[in-house]
């Protein structure tokens, strides 16, 4: 085809020069009509990704927090677990043991050199079971106080995607006024703690069943009592939603299995000291019909970092029964980028493949500038002459990232379209009510505050 025709200019102009004009005015009336559209299709749809994750974070109440009284179980729970020398299971059958109690203060002075030597093999990997179970005493209980309202949190909201069966409970009530068939919904699920050898999230996790439970009692009775008067004498079928089935795995480096058998005994023990609102044991005992199998532990001792594909798979995917529903980094993704950020990047995109959708990461760890990763080296301050530095290569100067920011690069830009960032706070404070909690178990291991930021994703249907 050859060049459109033109009609003749007129007189005093050129056609290129109206051309030029009639487009440009043309542009001057389509350009800012689109761009304005284009900017307020953009600015929908960032509004609407804001308000969804406003209304997630909306779910998720990290102000909410476990009864004090229940506080105060957990942290007796660590004491009698770990702060004797051994745990006798005699003690249940009334056989009281006068035993040797840990050296606290020599023992976190210990950990304490390690840690600030940087020694964490030291520390944790090649410790003996005093000194992992005096880290835990000073640290862990702590930390489960601040884990267990967060947890408690993330429960409640709903985002966890239990695995649902069903099954069917007759219950006849008291007095024969009314018999209820209930038709109980089921619902099991798989909690991976990476770095959970120190039994901090074992416990708390513990804590939010037991607050969970409870709740549930609270409720039946409610709904026992109305039926009761408004329907006497009849026999009713009523479908509940029972308390979910949880099995939790935690993974670490070091060998803690001693500290969380010590911990798994003890939260089923009667022999603990609790209160009217929350007597001990803490969960049900195994032996329990009924509810036994609600809360199971197991520890695996791994380094996550160099697990196969295979073996990585077999953590998540622990039998048939449940899915993976939650997995946690506590104060231990930040560590494992310092260990080796490729890895950890690594680590990251493979359990992204491996994980369902639905299921929960929740990484919590130290806020700000404690949460950075160095990379390179740093300039040295010795001049060499011009002739030799000009001939060597610039070597790469020393660079510090944040966690958060190594974390969302990796979920939300090289595994674009896989995670949905619910949840993201840089720096937030658990306070302890410290008049009302008691803990002694030794000199230099009172109880602390914990400052956090946390990070909640969830894997998206791909």
């Amino acid at each position: 085809m050859g060049p459109p025709r033109r009609a003749p200019p007129r007189k005093g102009t050129s056609s290129n020069t109206n051309n030029k004009e009639g487009k440009q005015k043309q542009q001057k009336k389509q350009t800012p009509t689109t761009s304005r559209r284009a900017n307020h299709q953009e600015g929908e749809r960032q509004q609407q990704r804001r308000l969804g994750n406003e209304k997630e974070e909306e779910k998720i109440d990290l102000s909410i927090t476990i009864p004090i009284s229940l506080q105060q179980l957990l942290l007796n729970i660590f004491k009698a677990g770990l702060l004797r020398s051994s745990y006798d299971a005699g003690q249940e059958n009334g056989r009281e043991e006068k035993e040797e109690e840990l050296d606290m203060k020599t023992l976190i002075q210990t950990i304490k050199s390690h840690l600030y030597n940087r020694d964490f093999d030291s520390a944790f990997t090649d410790a003996n079971e005093e000194l992992l179970r005096a880290y835990a005493l000073r640290w862990s209980a702590s930390r489960a106080l601040g884990y267990a309202g967060i947890f408690r949190g993330v429960v409640g909201s709903g985002i966890l995607e239990f695995k649902k069966k069903r099954e069917v409970d007759d219950e006849g009530m008291s007095g024969g006024e009314v018999v209820v068939k209930r038709r109980r919904r089921r619902r099991d699920g798989h909690v991976l703690c990476i770095g959970g050898g120190a039994g901090a999230e074992i416990v708390a996790l513990a804590c939010v069943w037991r607050d969970l439970m409870d709740e549930e009692e609270r409720g039946n009775a409610v709904g026992e009592m109305t039926l009761t008067k408004e329907d006497p004498g009849r026999s009713l079928q009523v479908e509940v939603s029972s308390i979910p089935n949880i099995s939790i795995t935690a993974v670490d480096i070091a060998d803690w299995s001693s500290v969380v058998n010590r911990l798994s005994s003890t939260i089923r023990s009667s022999d603990i000291p609790g209160s009217k609102a929350h007597p001990a044991p803490l969960l049900p005992p195994q032996d329990d019909s009924h509810r036994g199998s609600l809360f199971s532990i197991s520890f695996q001792k791994s380094d996550i970092l160099t697990l196969s594909d295979a073996e990585l798979r077999s953590i998540l995917h622990k039998d048939n029964n449940s899915n993976t529903i939650l997995v946690t980094l506590m104060f231990t993704l930040n560590e494992l980028f310092s260990v080796s950020m490729a890895k950890t990047t690594a680590f990251l995109l493979r359990i992204t493949d491996l994980l369902e959708p639905g299921t929960v990461l929740l990484v919590v760890d130290s806020p700000g500038s404690y949460s950075t990763v160095t990379l390179g080296k740093s300039k040295s301050s010795t001049t060499k002459p011009e002739s030799e530095s000009s001939s060597e290569p610039d070597k790469p100067q020393q660079r510090n990232y944040p966690m958060k920011f190594l974390l969302d690069h990796t979920l939300l830009s090289v595994a674009a379209g896989k995670w949905d960032k619910v949840l993201s706070q840089d720096s937030r404070w658990f306070r302890r009510d410290a008049a009302k909690l008691r803990y002694a178990v030794g000199e230099g291991a009172g109880l602390e505050d914990m400052r956090f930021q946390i990070h909640v994703y969830k894997r998206l249907e791909t």
